[in-house]
């Protein structure tokens, strides 16, 4: 009984290891494209109604950077939860 414990409980670690994982890969590209547009490498523009193009790269660069705050903030959680 107690294998099974400890393999169902290694499964669940794996389980969430590999989630972390993901998350980090996603932060990583998250930034690597904020990195873009932060200078100028990369800009963002939208077409309205009307079909005039309007600029959006700060909206963008806004927008990466609270999403990179909310991976960190799952990341450490789950850590801190999951892991050993």
């Amino acid at each position: 009984m107690a294998a099974q414990f400890t393999s169902e409980r290694q499964f669940r670690m794996s389980a969430w290891d590999d989630f972390i994982h993901r998350l980090e890969q996603d932060m990583a590209e998250c930034r690597r494209d904020l990195e873009l547009l932060e200078s100028g490498e990369l800009q963002h523009r939208e077409r309205r109604a009307g079909g005039a193009w309007v600029e959006t790269t700060q909206r963008e660069i806004d927008w990466h950077k609270k999403t990179i705050g909310m991976y960190d903030g799952l990341i450490r959680k789950l850590r801190a939860e999951h892991t050993g």
